[in-house]
């Protein structure tokens, strides 16, 4: 009895013991009961075990051929471990989990003779992928949470349950569960990840980088690209500059470009250095920084060679962080642009198009060839006259220092609220016209072409500390042709420190640019070119900016013809061949009267139409401004056949401000502080202001008359030639608009 009691407990202690190593291989004690208690449409792995599948951290592939094991590092990055430490690729990693988690049971084939007779067809012995993964139990062991072999795909399609898709399945064997040794039919299928072998399964990019994180990057090539090009930002949504060789400005979106190239290149073969014989030197050696604090990368582009295999160009790459070698491709395939026109000709060339060929013919747009990286500083750098936003310009002049004249543009602020636009006013210097407006147009332009217009090309360069006074002279900026000089708007968020406005950021200094014309050394034709001063380069600037050059008052003036309100109208005059129409209007009771030929013909006055005429009148604009001497346009106004005369009173508020002022200083409020009134923004304040700038404002009477005459013209552009008597100024009018000057007032 004894013995019997002996015997019993050593067969529960061999159990016991049985049980736990169960329990330490696979975490599951579910394994020994069999496939059995899963039913079709159930998931291939239990719940708790899917569950833990975001916790894998090892992981072991084999084929027929090799074994290759795998561990994720603290950062989450994948690497290989065995044969020799390379990191995994992400898309495979993703795939194999994806899978393993959603993989869900179609079908079981019976373990009959036919079946174990064709068992070539499944590949789950003939061609398997035996997959392994596991958890780590943070005690220096590790416990396994899906176990299976991967056969060929099978020709089931199974509904995605939307009665539209359907998903490819897989043939399978697992004996995580069991020893079962049936053949399943589950869905999905990743297949096609281990159709090249498990070496194919390292990462084929050399940098696992995001572009928008790199921050430095230091280039430095072989040969005449030898000296150091270094491109810096101080945060991702700074923009690049180049701080060596010369500092200066980079081209954002062409730095932003090869970052993207940079961090996309994608290898054809990754091969242990033991089985490739590298140049001497690299072509390109490429050093990037990221945002995230890890040590610097470096790449190493290696010169392209003619592959004997494929006849296509490619060249080899190292990266610091990774003892392997990148075979990338160097030069785009001639005649698989990736185009639809290209796929046509390739079909319709060859008889048969090879799977590799038609690959990179369907996505040629997206791979990315060394021989098109931009790595050197002409391809890097600005090519942008200025980095300035027009929006912050408060004033400019233009200065023809040969001959001192100059014009300066001042902008008066518009205010949103009020629906009053922004103004640019213009005067000479010496001053032979009264200040004017400037049409806004122009000057927008202008100022978005200094910075949006891109220069020819930077014909020369100043090393830091190096005088650039000597390479100005051959290209004329000893004697420049215009001095353009500009002014930036001042700190907006200013504070008062004993008693001193100051700005809380520093005002910005002025900048000014040297343009001339010259025929550069060596070169047999004329061009423009410019040099900002306090900077290191000279630039060679397109026609298309250059033609915006110019000191005539009538290129910048304001095209519109008359600026008046209708309140101030007090006398229209319309002087046909005829007798003169004249009209007097009354703004408050809206009323016209008039007489023509001394005949009183108000009752004849059409109101919609004299107002429509006064609204003209206030759009009407000039076609081109004319020079004050403008022989042809003096000859024929001498006799003109038209003639609009306006008879204005017009409320003077050039002196608002000092009433407002002198009114605070009779009657100071409660704090003392006029300044505070002037600058108040509630609307008490506003309303005070408004009452004392409209009391008893004085008035000015002005008369402005226009003269009108046909200009010779061809019959496909007809214009006329105008005058406005009182400053000389000549311009010219469309056919249409000097019609419209001759527009029927009275009803018959």
């Amino acid at each position: 009895m004894r013995l019997f009691r002996t015997i019993l407990l050593f067969l529960l202690a061999a159990l016991t013991v049985t049980l736990a190593v169960f329990m330490a291989i696979d975490g599951n004690l579910a394994r020994i009961t069999g496939w059995y208690r899963y039913e079709i449409g159930m998931p291939l792995f239990s719940k708790e075990n899917a569950a833990r599948l975001d916790d894998v951290s090892w992981m072991r592939l084999s084929d027929l051929h090799d074994t290759i094991e795998c561990s994720r590092d603290a950062q989450g990055i994948w690497w290989i471990t065995s044969p020799f430490r390379d990191r995994l690729n992400p898309e495979v990693v993703a795939g194999i989990l994806n899978f393993t988690a959603r993989a869900k049971l179609v079908e079981s084939l019976p373990n009959t003779r036919g079946i174990r007779r064709n068992m070539r067809e499944y590949g789950v012995e003939s061609n398997p992928i035996r997959i392994t993964l596991k958890v780590d139990n943070h005690d220096g062991s590790y416990s396994t949470v899906a176990r299976y072999t991967l056969g060929n795909p099978s020709p089931w399609l199974e509904d995605a349950g939307n009665g539209i898709d359907v998903i490819p399945t897989t043939y399978l064997r697992t004996d995580f569960y069991g020893r079962d040794k049936r053949i399943h039919v589950v869905s999905g299928n990743i297949a096609h990840f281990f159709k090249n072998g498990l070496e194919a399964l390292r990462d084929p990019r050399p940098l696992q980088l995001d572009p928008e994180a790199v921050l430095d990057m230091n280039i430095t090539g072989s040969g005449a690209h030898s000296t150091p090009l270094q491109l810096r930002r101080l945060s991702s949504e700074s923009p690049w500059n180049i701080a060596e060789p010369i500092p200066t400005a980079a081209d954002d979106d062409a730095v932003r470009r090869l970052a993207t190239q940079l961090c996309r290149l994608s290898a054809l073969r990754v091969s242990e250095p033991v089985d490739v014989t590298l140049p001497a030197e690299p072509e390109w050696r490429i050093r990037l920084q990221s945002s995230d604090g890890a040590a610097p990368i470096e790449l190493c582009l290696y010169p392209p060679f003619r592959d004997e295999e494929s006849g296509s160009e490619h060249c080899y790459a190292t990266v610091s962080n990774r003892p392997v070698v990148f075979t990338l491709p160097a030069e785009r395939p001639i005649g698989h642009r990736g185009s639809y026109a290209d796929l046509i000709n390739a079909v319709c060339e060859l008889p048969v198009l090879p799977q590799k060929a038609l690959a990179q013919v369907r996505t040629g747009h997206s791979t990315t060839y060394t021989r098109e990286l931009q790595l050197s500083l002409p391809e890097l750098r600005s090519l942008q006259l200025l980095d300035l936003d027009p929006k912050d310009m408060a004033r400019f002049s233009l200065i023809d220092p040969q001959q001192r004249h100059s014009l300066l543009f001042r902008l008066i602020p518009g205010n949103s609220d009020n629906q009053v636009e922004d103004l640019w006013m213009c005067s000479e210097s010496p001053g032979r016209h009264r200040p004017y407006t400037a049409e806004v147009s122009l000057v927008q332009r202008f100022l978005r072409s200094l910075g949006d217009i891109p220069v020819e090309a930077v014909v020369a360069d100043a090393r830091p500390g190096e005088d650039i006074a000597p390479l100005l002279s051959p290209y004329g900026l000893d004697h420049p042709r215009y001095i353009l000089m500009l002014q930036p708007n001042p700190c907006a968020v200013r504070v008062k420190i004993f008693g001193h406005d100051l700005p809380l950021v520093k005002d910005r200094q002025p900048r000014t640019v040297l343009i001339a014309r010259a025929t550069a050394p060596g070169s047999s034709r004329a061009a423009w070119y410019a040099h900002e001063l306090h900077t290191g380069s000279i630039k060679q600037l397109k026609p298309l900016f250059t033609r915006q050059l110019s000191l005539r008052v009538a290129k910048w003036k304001q095209r519109s013809l008359t600026d008046f309100p209708i309140s101030a109208v007090r006398r229209l005059t319309l002087d046909y061949a005829q007798a003169p129409l004249i009209l007097d209007y009354d703004y408050i009771g809206e009323s016209w009267s008039g007489t023509l030929g001394g005949q009183d013909i108000t009752p004849r006055i059409n109101p919609n139409r004299a107002e429509y005429y006064i609204r003209r009148l206030q759009k009407l604009k000039v076609s081109q401004w004319l020079e004050a001497d403008d022989p042809e346009a003096l000859a024929t106004l001498a006799k003109p056949v038209f003639r609009v005369r306006l008879d204005l009173e017009i409320t003077d508020y050039s002196d608002a401000e000092a009433a407002i002022i002198r009114s605070q200083e009779a009657a100071p409020t409660d704090n003392g502080d006029t300044e505070a009134l002037l600058h108040g923004s509630d609307a008490a304040t506003a309303e005070q202001l408004r009452d004392i700038a409209l009391a008893e404002r004085p008035t000015r009477r002005e008369t402005r008359t226009i003269e009108i005459a046909p200009a010779v013209y061809d019959s496909d552009k007809p214009h006329f030639y105008g005058r406005l008597v009182e400053t000389g100024e000549l311009f010219l009018l469309t056919f249409d608009d000097a019609q419209g000057l001759a527009g029927d007032i009275l009803d018959l």
